[in-house]
């Protein structure tokens, strides 16, 4: 059955509409077998289907295409097709196949119209844009964007080309460029979009401007887009190779700065566009497909798609999450108005959450109030939200000493000093004024959740939410569930984290949970090399090249050296020598060097300057004359390779379900290179024997840390970590 319907009628119901007796419209309405109307290979070569009846229907004013869906139009291509695409022929071959059936849309001998309610993604936009026009419903389930650079291609349906010459070269940038999904007015605005109508009886407004249009044969959507277009501005970068050239280089500027070369889809993406806004449609199509060709069948889209796949999972939910719901009424309770505090009580205020912050110290209470009120205010000023917006969000929050506000709290979260007996305290005096609909969680980011639960009469209800810093940046939130937690409060807390635009990942109660016990081997190995003679910001300069987004020094410094020895000596207690550290940290912390809320660890920090501290003494006899002549990938594989071992141990040990889960805590967590793939999808395509024989010769070298028996196992076996399934 074809998921393209062809209707000839002059009002539509939803999928079916009624029958016009003049027929003067043809609707061709999708709707998918899949929730998000997916452009499927199946639902392409049905489109192809129907597209060709298209001629069959004489006496027509105007094709209008439209989704059944209420939210989506459509949330793009299929990623199998993207996952499977190994040969860049048939890759190109397929695309150029696309890219003109997309084209037939604007190519009849009436106008057609595109009416998008809801999702309008990728290749759902590139759908929408070989259209002649496109009418947008402005509700706020609408969104039109572009994110393929995101997956390592670009649009390649004749989206590039097509925007690009719909909107001139630095407006198209702006969308192809960043993947950002912008909202009906935006695509209104900027001219994406030719038309906006309410969401009220949308169906029935649409119709009567489509046939104001087509009698018209469209001179005012066409006057306005040539509006949009004229300036001088738009004439000299559009029409000169100067202006072209130099909004080329600029952009490419943008690009190198974001990416240090490590991606190269949206270089390509540009140098298409760039193209576009000047050769002939043919051939600029053409170039389209040649370079998406090329970029889909490379391994960075693939590991692309990885991490995209997950952080998925991660934002909806498997069907094996505990279920939970965070209701629209629930508010947040914020206890500690520090650093984590005041960043999850302004990220919880954006997303619409009512919040009471608490803390006993009045200078706390402000300098947390003046975090938020600069984070909220940062978004007004760069235009993010109006003032309305803006007053609005900050009227959500209530502050003071006491503990107010729990009559409707839905989670009280604490984020109080890092210390059990402050934490037990706190849960104590809380116990019997918990709602039975509240959850208490701890932001704990190393101490256990099940002693910190222990002999409360709400164990049930207590579980760990470690949030990194800073909070309105990193995405991540481990869900730590407790020996008594149960699996309502897990649901719960994943349901907040997710209303909160954060990515969840359950990890289980155990020391470091699972990020830090992962990272913590990258910093150990670092110190090993750096007390081996290996320049220390030689070594940060390479973890930086490599894709990292700061060297172990650096990391150590901003996280602050008293916290490393204690996450150190934590986890040295609980798994013994492969943690086992130098005194290096501990002396620098008794010289009063924490890093950079000292001014001075690693580095010597001035303002936003700094600089290596040549204070900083190693001794001799720890200098083997040998290692300070490495290269960068075997530093890097020095410092990567401990996390693969100890990522193997968290997999056999069940303190993360599986290995995509753990790539995309490692990112988001860590900012390990997505272009990778996440840690172990690296470790796999460079050949875990690769890996074992390196650690296994670091042991033999003196490092304390002999390879995990289940990562020798794989190797051996040839398995690795992501099997094909």
């Amino acid at each position: 059955m074809s998921q393209w319907k062809l209707i000839r009628s002059a009002g539509w119901d939803g999928a079916f509409p009624k029958e016009d007796p003049k027929g003067r419209w043809l609707h061709l309405v999708f709707d998918a077998e899949s929730a998000g109307n997916v452009l499927s290979l199946s639902v392409l070569e049905d489109l192809r289907t129907t597209l060709a009846r298209v001629v069959e229907h004489d006496g027509i004013q105007a094709v209008i295409v439209s989704s059944a869906k209420d939210d989506y139009f459509c949330s793009g291509a299929d990623l199998e097709i993207i996952e499977s695409a190994d040969n860049p022929d048939d890759v190109f071959r397929q695309c150029r196949e696309v890219q003109d059936m997309f084209g037939l849309l604007g190519g009849f001998q009436v106008p057609s119209f595109c009416v998008i309610n809801g999702v309008c993604l990728g290749g759902g936009l590139e759908l929408a844009l070989g259209c002649s026009s496109r009418i947008v419903v402005n509700s706020p389930k609408t969104r039109l964007g572009l994110p393929e650079v995101n997956l390592g291609i670009l649009p390649g349906f004749g989206g590039t080309v097509r925007l690009t010459r719909l909107l001139g070269l630095r407006k198209a940038l702006s969308w192809i460029l960043t993947g950002a999904r912008m909202p009906a007015k935006a695509a209104f605005k900027q001219g994406v979009a030719d038309a906006m109508i309410a969401p009220e009886g949308f169906r029935q407004s649409a119709l009567k401007l489509i046939d104001q249009q087509s009698q018209s044969q469209m001179q005012s959507f066409n006057k306005r887009r040539q509006q949009l277009k004229s300036g001088l501005l738009n004439k000299i970068v559009d029409g000169t190779p100067f202006g072209r050239n130099y909004v080329s280089k600029e952009a490419m500027k943008g690009i190198r700065k974001k990416t240090a070369g490590k991606l190269p889809a949206p270089e390509k993406a540009l140098e298409v566009a760039v193209n576009a806004a000047s050769g002939k449609l043919a051939s600029c199509l053409e170039k389209e497909a040649l370079e998406i060709s090329k970029l889909v069948t490379g391994s960075i889209s693939k590991n692309l798609v990885h991490i995209f796949k997950n952080s998925e999972r991660a934002r909806r939910g498997d069907t094996s999450d505990p279920q939970g719901d965070w209701s629209d009424s629930d508010s947040l309770v914020v206890l500690g108005a520090g650093t984590m505090g005041s960043g999850v009580a302004s990220v919880a205020l954006q997303k619409g959450v009512a919040v009471r912050l608490r803390d006993i110290s009045v200078e706390s209470l402000k300098k947390g109030l003046s975090y938020i009120g600069k984070q909220i205010h940062q978004r007004f000023r760069k235009k993010r939200m109006t003032r309305e917006q803006r007053d609005e969000t900050l009227s959500r929050l209530t502050y003071g000493k006491e503990l107010h506000g729990l009559a409707t709290a839905g989670c009280v979260l604490e984020a109080v000093v890092e210390r059990m007996d402050v934490k037990q305290s706190v849960l104590a005096d809380l116990a019997s004024r918990l709602p039975e609909s509240a959850i208490f969680a701890t932001n704990t980011s190393a101490l256990s959740v099940t002693l910190i639960q222990k002999g409360s009469p709400v164990a049930d209800r207590v579980v760990g939410l470690h949030f990194f810093n800073p909070v309105p940046l990193m995405p991540l939130v481990e869900v730590i569930p407790g020996e008594h937690t149960s699996p309502e409060t897990v649901g719960k807390a994943l349901a907040l984290a997710r209303k909160l635009g954060k990515y969840p990942v359950i990890a289980k109660d155990s020391p470091g949970f699972l990020v830090n016990r992962v990272l913590t081997p990258y910093l150990l190995a670092a110190s090993r090399l750096l007390l081996s003679g290996v320049p220390g910001a030689h070594i940060d300069n390479v973890a930086r090249k490599h894709g990292l987004p700061m060297g172990p020094f650096r990391l150590m410094d901003e996280v602050g050296l008293d916290v490393g020895v204690e996450v150190q000596q934590t986890l040295h207690a609980a798994f013994g020598s492969r943690y086992q550290a130098s005194n290096l940290l501990s002396d620098m912390v008794q010289k009063g060097w924490l890093g950079k809320k000292s001014g001075a660890g690693f580095y010597r920090h001035r303002g936003s300057q700094s600089s290596w501290n040549n204070e900083l003494q190693i001794p001799p006899n720890s200098q083997t004359g040998n290692s300070s002549r490495l290269d960068s990938d075997q530093i890097v594989n020095a410092l990567i390779d401990p996390m693969v071992d100890e990522a193997s141990r968290c997999l056999a040990e069940g303190v993360v379900s599986d290995a995509g889960m753990l790539d995309l805590a490692m990112i988001m967590g860590t900012g390990f290179p997505p272009h990778l793939g996440g840690l172990l999808k690296d470790a796999d395509q460079q050949g875990l024997s690769l890996v074992v024989d390196r650690l296994e010769k670091a042991h033999g070298a003196g490092d304390p840390r002999t390879p995990c028996p289940q990562l020798t196992q794989r190797a051996e076996n040839g398995r690795n970590f992501h099997e094909e399934t």
